[in-house]
Protein backbone atom coordinates (compact mmCIF):
# COMPACT_ATOMS: atom_id res chain seq x y z
CA UNK A 1 0.00 0.00 0.00
CA UNK A 2 2.72 2.00 0.75
CA UNK A 3 4.39 1.65 -2.53
CA UNK A 4 0.95 2.57 -4.51
CA UNK A 5 0.90 5.97 -2.19
CA UNK A 6 4.46 6.69 -3.07
CA UNK A 7 3.61 5.74 -6.85
CA UNK A 8 0.40 8.21 -6.97
CA UNK A 9 2.43 10.56 -5.56
CA UNK A 10 5.52 10.87 -8.03
CA UNK A 11 3.08 10.40 -10.68
CA UNK A 12 1.18 13.82 -9.80
CA UNK A 13 4.46 15.54 -9.83
CA UNK A 14 5.70 14.36 -12.86
CA UNK A 15 1.86 15.27 -14.55
CA UNK A 16 2.63 18.83 -13.44
CA UNK A 17 5.96 18.92 -14.48
CA UNK A 18 4.98 18.23 -18.02
CA UNK A 19 1.98 20.29 -17.95
CA UNK A 20 3.95 23.24 -17.10
CA UNK A 21 6.58 22.65 -19.69
CA UNK A 22 3.89 21.95 -22.14
CA UNK A 23 2.03 25.20 -21.12
CA UNK A 24 5.49 27.37 -21.45
CA UNK A 25 6.13 25.43 -24.97
CA UNK A 26 2.39 27.32 -26.13
CA UNK A 27 2.58 30.56 -24.50
CA UNK A 28 6.26 30.80 -26.27
CA UNK A 29 4.60 30.10 -29.68
CA UNK A 30 1.62 32.05 -29.11
CA UNK A 31 2.50 35.62 -27.97
CA UNK A 32 -1.12 36.87 -28.30
CA UNK A 33 -3.58 38.60 -25.66
CA UNK A 34 -6.81 37.28 -24.81
CA UNK A 35 -9.68 39.75 -26.12
CA UNK A 36 -11.08 41.89 -23.94
CA UNK A 37 -14.38 40.07 -24.15
CA UNK A 38 -12.83 37.08 -22.37
CA UNK A 39 -11.25 38.63 -19.63
CA UNK A 40 -11.98 38.11 -16.41
CA UNK A 41 -13.69 34.58 -17.18
CA UNK A 42 -10.41 32.10 -15.42
CA UNK A 43 -12.38 29.70 -13.36
CA UNK A 44 -10.82 27.46 -10.91
CA UNK A 45 -11.24 25.39 -7.42
CA UNK A 46 -10.06 23.04 -5.19
CA UNK A 47 -10.63 20.23 -3.31
CA UNK A 48 -8.88 19.58 -0.28
CA UNK A 49 -9.03 15.97 1.29
CA UNK A 50 -8.81 16.03 5.11
CA UNK A 51 -9.28 11.88 5.59
CA UNK A 52 -11.51 10.83 3.46
CA UNK A 53 -13.52 14.40 4.28
CA UNK A 54 -14.01 16.58 1.27
CA UNK A 55 -13.81 20.08 1.91
CA UNK A 56 -14.36 21.95 -2.42
CA UNK A 57 -14.05 25.53 -2.69
CA UNK A 58 -14.87 26.85 -6.41
CA UNK A 59 -15.39 30.35 -7.92
CA UNK A 60 -18.51 29.25 -9.81
CA UNK A 61 -21.19 26.56 -9.16
CA UNK A 62 -20.37 24.69 -12.46
CA UNK A 63 -16.10 24.37 -10.96
CA UNK A 64 -17.76 23.42 -7.56
CA UNK A 65 -20.03 20.95 -9.35
CA UNK A 66 -17.27 18.90 -11.12
CA UNK A 67 -15.23 19.45 -8.07
CA UNK A 68 -17.67 17.94 -5.98
CA UNK A 69 -17.84 14.46 -8.50
CA UNK A 70 -13.94 14.87 -8.37
CA UNK A 71 -14.12 15.17 -4.20
CA UNK A 72 -16.57 11.82 -4.50
CA UNK A 73 -14.22 9.47 -6.67
CA UNK A 74 -10.92 10.00 -3.95
CA UNK A 75 -13.76 9.00 -1.41
CA UNK A 76 -14.50 5.98 -2.83
CA UNK A 77 -10.55 5.15 -3.47
CA UNK A 78 -9.83 6.39 -0.27
CA UNK A 79 -12.58 3.88 1.45
CA UNK A 80 -11.48 0.68 -1.03
CA UNK A 81 -7.79 1.37 -0.42
CA UNK A 82 -8.53 1.37 3.16
CA UNK A 83 -10.88 -1.54 3.08
CA UNK A 84 -8.70 -3.76 0.60
CA UNK A 85 -5.74 -2.83 3.33
CA UNK A 86 -7.06 -4.33 6.38
CA UNK A 87 -7.92 -7.42 4.02
CA UNK A 88 -5.49 -10.31 5.77
CA UNK A 89 -4.25 -12.90 3.08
Amino acid sequence: MLLLGILMIVSGIMLLMVESMMRERRYDTEKTEMPADRRGEIRGGAVVMIGPLPVVIGSDQRMAAMLMALAIALMALWLVSAYLGDLKP
